[in-house]
């Protein structure tokens, strides 16, 4: 389970993982810690923060967020694989940059590729894949990644209450995982780290 309420700096986590299958365990550590940034945010130059795409540009934003009045979505330029977060706070009548690059197919792979996009309010986001986990809780002005090197998980958000997020973490189809077990893991957001429960 994902959920975020009001904390120190807007907001705290809870990521809970559940686990199915048989054969080699995945692995949940005792913390996660989140690095400041994107890992390949120094790889390409994004629009500054806040910067509206225009018509076509805006073209090429793949809206994962729920339909609501704010939005979180991907933006690909020109259909290019490099992406960009980006936000929209009029149900996606206009988008505006939100963040460094996400992932470029050339440095780091899928790795860091968003495949969901769970927005929390217009200025908090979860973004993950099998391996990342990118978290804002200001708009996209400051973004925090943890990283699963393994690329084993799935991460699925099932229920949204009283401006929360529930995320439900289990192997990735293709992980070999072993006996049913379920982790509970808190963020933290002022000293940016996951720690798990239990």
């Amino acid at each position: 389970m994902v959920r975020l309420v009001p904390g120190a700096l807007g907001a705290a986590v809870v990521l809970a993982t559940s686990l199915a299958g048989a054969g080699t365990p995945v692995s949940y550590p005792a913390t996660l810690p989140l690095s400041r940034g994107l890992a390949q945010s120094a790889l390409g130059h994004a629009l500054a923060w806040g910067t509206p795409l225009s018509a076509a540009q805006a073209r090429w934003v793949r809206e994962l967020s729920p339909r609501r009045a704010f939005r979180w979505g991907v933006w690909q330029e020109g259909g290019r694989p490099s992406t960009y977060p980006v936000r929209s706070t009029d149900g996606g009548i206009r988008w505006t940059a939100a963040g460094p690059q996400l992932a470029t197919d050339w440095a780091g792979g899928s790795l860091y590729y968003v495949q969901k996009v769970y927005a929390i309010s217009p200025r908090s986001v979860v973004m993950v894949s099998n391996a990342v986990i990118d978290v804002t809780t200001d708009g996209g002005r400051q973004w925090f990644q943890y990283l699963n090197p393994a690329d084993d998980w799935s991460m699925v958000a099932f229920r949204v209450r009283g401006g929360g997020i529930d995320l439900r973490v289990s192997p990735a189809r293709f992980s070999r995982a072993g006996k049913p077990s379920v982790a509970l893991y808190v963020l933290n957001v002022a000293h940016h780290r996951w720690r798990r429960l239990r």
